[in-house]
C-alpha cells in the first residue's frame, strides 16, 4: 500500500529552508568580521619609523621651493631686424662686458649704407663746385668794383684839378658839372658794387651753410645706420651670466624684438614659491634660511607678490653680498621661512600620512613589543615637526609611519 505524502508539509521546507541557510551565513561573517577587525596586525621594526614625544623649544617655518635670480636684471633687444647667423652664448653661461651674444645679419642695411655713402660723396662733390662757382663770381664782381674804383680815381683828380681851372675861367663851368656828375655817379656805383660784393658774401654762405646741413643730415643718417649695422653683433653691456636666450641659427628678429636677459651674478635674489595657504604666515622682514649647495644663507623677505599663480604665491628675500661659490642665477634652492619660535612645547616628527593627523589617531608603542591606538590632538606644524596638545606624554614613543588604514579599523599592531 503506497504511503501519500501530503504536499503543505514539503512546500512549507522549501519555503524556509534558504532563508536559514542565509541567516547562518550572515552570522557567520559577522562573527568572523568581529574576530578579523580585533585581531592583531604584525609588523617588523625596521619597516617602522618610530619617534619620541619630545619638549623644548620649536621653530615654526613654513617649507618653500625656488631659484635664485638677478636682483639686477638687463633685457637686451635688437635695434633692426634681422637674422641670427652665430649664437656666441647660451643660457647659464658667463659673459664679461662686450662679449659677443649673438650676431644678426641684414642684407638691406647694407645696401643702404652704400645708398647714403654714395649720396653723401655727390653732396659733397656738389660743395666743392659750389665753392668754385662761388669764387669766379666773387671774382668777377670784385674786378668790376676795382674797375670802377680806378674810373673814381681818375674822376676824382680831373674833378680836384677843373675846380681851379673852373674858378679862374680858363674851362667852361659846363665841362667842370660834367666831370662833378661823372664823379658823383663813380661814387655811387662804387657804393652799389660794394653792396654787390656783400650781398654776394651773404648768398655764398647761406648755399654753402645748407649744402653743409644736408652733409651734417646725411651723415648723421649714415652713422645711425652704422649704428644698426654695428648693433646686429648684440653684446654684453655689462658682467653677469644669461639667464635666457631662445634664439637659434636661422630665425628672424624684428625691430625692438627680444635677444636675451643678463643677470648679475654678484647680487642674486631668491625667488621662493610658497603655498597659497600659507602665505598668510608670511610678512615683510622675517627670516629666512636658504639652502645653496651644501651651505645654508641668512636671508630676509623683501617682497609679496598679490598675484597667486598656480595655487602658489611668489616672495622674494634679500640674500647677503657674500654668497657660496656654487651660487649662480636659475639655480634652484629650498629655503625655511622663519614665522615664529615656541618656547617649551610638547612635539614629535610630523607623521608620514596627514590623514592620520587629521583623524587624531596614532599608536603608542608600549613594552615588548606592544602597541596601544591612542586619540591626540595636534597643534600648529612647525616645519618637520607637529606641536602635541593633549594625548601624549613626554618621553613616549608613537609610530609615525603610515598606518592610517590599521588605525582606522582600530587594529592592534604588534612590532617584532
Amino acid at each position: 500500500m503506497d504511503i501519500t505524502v501530503s504536499p503543505s508539509h514539503k512546500s512549507r521546507w522549501a519555503k524556509y529552508r534558504w532563508f536559514l541557510i542565509g541567516s547562518i551565513c550572515l552570522i557567520a561573517s559577522s562573527v568572523l568580521f568581529v574576530m578579523t577587525s580585533k585581531a592583531s596586525t604584525v609588523v617588523e621594526q625596521h619597516s617602522l619609523s618610530l619617534d619620541k614625544v619630545m619638549i623644548g623649544p620649536l621653530t615654526v617655518s613654513i617649507e618653500a621651493f625656488g631659484k635664485l635670480q638677478s636682483a639686477r636684471q638687463q633685457t637686451l633687444t635688437t635695434l633692426s631686424s634681422g637674422v641670427v647667423t652665430h649664437v656666441a652664448a647660451r643660457a647659464g653661461q658667463a659673459v664679461t662686458r662686450g662679449d659677443v651674444i649673438v650676431t644678426l645679419k641684414n642684407d638691406d642695411l647694407i645696401l643702404e649704407r652704400a645708398k647714403l655713402q654714395q649720396q653723401l660723396g655727390e653732396i659733397k662733390v656738389h660743395l666743392e663746385q659750389q665753392k668754385i662757382l662761388q669764387r669766379r663770381e666773387l671774382l668777377a664782381e670784385q674786378a668790376a668794383l676795382r674797375e670802377v674804383e680806378g674810373d673814381l680815381a681818375s674822376l676824382q683828380f680831373r674833378y680836384q684839378a677843373q675846380s681851379d681851372l673852373a674858378q679862374q675861367g680858363v674851362i667852361s663851368k659846363y665841362a667842370f658839372f660834367q666831370t662833378q656828375a661823372s664823379r658823383d655817379s663813380a661814387t655811387e656805383q662804387l657804393a652799389h658794387a660794394k653792396k654787390r660784393i656783400a650781398q654776394l658774401h651773404q648768398l655764398h654762405r647761406n648755399e654753402l651753410a645748407m649744402t653743409g646741413n644736408k652733409i651734417a643730415l646725411k651723415e648723421q643718417e649714415l652713422t645711425a645706420l652704422r649704428n644698426k649695422i654695428a648693433a646686429l653683433t648684440v653684446r654684453a653691456p655689462n658682467d653677469g651670466v644669461v639667464e635666457h636666450m631662445p634664439l637659434g641659427l636661422g630665425e628672424s628678429v624684428q625691430s625692438g624684438g627680444y635677444i636675451a636677459t643678463i643677470g648679475d651674478q654678484r647680487d642674486l635674489t631668491a625667488a621662493l614659491q610658497v603655498a597659497q595657504g600659507d602665505v598668510q604666515k608670511v610678512q615683510l622682514g622675517q627670516s629666512v634660511k636658504v639652502k645653496i649647495g651644501d651651505d645654508m644663507v641668512a636671508a630676509k623677505v623683501t617682497r609679496i607678490d598679490p598675484v597667486v599663480n598656480n595655487h602658489s604665491v611668489l616672495v622674494e628675500a634679500k640674500l647677503p653680498s657674500e654668497l657660496p661659490s656654487a651660487a649662480r642665477p636659475k639655480l634652484n634652492i629650498e629655503a625655511s621661512i622663519i614665522i615664529e619660535h615656541l618656547h617649551n612645547v610638547v612635539y614629535i616628527r610630523r607623521p608620514a600620512n596627514r590623514l592620520t593627523i587629521e583623524s587624531g589617531l596614532i599608536y603608542k608603542v608600549l613594552d615588548q613589543g606592544k602597541t596601544e591606538l591612542v586619540a591626540a590632538t595636534f597643534g600648529i606644524e612647525a616645519g618637520r615637526h607637529m606641536v602635541v596638545e593633549e594625548g601624549l606624554s613626554v618621553g613616549q614613543t608613537v609610530i609615525i609611519s603610515d598606518l592610517h588604514n590599521l588605525a582606522q579599523q582600530g587594529s592592534s599592531v604588534v612590532i617584532e
